[in-house]
């Protein structure tokens, strides 16, 4: 069983286990996208002598207020607590980024670990009324593999990865 660091430990899969931030990679974030704003910034007022710098100046005026915005959103999310993202317990699964509801086990048909997520197909009734976040449908738009009816779970910037991931929803999903 994963714990809330990430580290196997064989726990009983009856308590609800939550998996938390991981505050260095949440923090790099965070800097890697102030950085890339800054350097966005000093490209939009330059000007530009040589092809290379004409084409920084030009890509500049993309980048500024695309990693503006994911600043601002990344700022956000580090520093208005909201507790542990994902939470498994034996009634169902939460991913607090994705949507605000638990998800019973029972409207969950296919849990399969893809590269860096985690999908969970959920029955397409239950998928329907299910109110997907922002960024869980901007996700989703970015895989061609990702249906309506999926939840795809980024272990990006968690305390595990997606192997450890699997293996905590699987033993809790064979107990319900």
């Amino acid at each position: 069983m994963t714990d809330q660091t990430g580290n196997n430990e064989e726990r009983p899969a009856t308590a609800e286990t939550h998996i938390n931030r991981d505050w260095a990679r949440s923090l790099s974030l965070l800097v890697v996208c102030v950085g890339i704003v800054a350097a966005s910034v000093y490209g939009v007022q330059s000007e530009p002598g040589s092809y290379y710098e004409h084409r920084f100046h030009s890509g500049s005026f993309i980048m500024l207020p695309i990693f503006s915005v994911l600043s601002v959103f990344v700022l956000y999310r580090c520093f208005v607590p909201w507790g542990a993202p994902v939470r498994i317990s034996a009634e169902g699964f939460a991913d607090l980024r994705a949507g605000k509801e638990e998800i019973p086990w029972n409207e969950i048909s296919n849990v399969v670990r893809k590269g860096e997520y985690v999908s969970l197909t959920l029955r397409r009734k239950y998928a329907r009324s299910y109110s997907f976040s922002l960024t869980q449908k901007a996700l989703k738009a970015s895989r061609k593999s990702a249906g309506p009816t999926h939840l795809l779970v980024a272990a990006w910037c968690l305390k595990t990865n997606s192997h450890h991931l699997l293996d905590t929803i699987a033993a809790y999903r064979n107990k319900s």
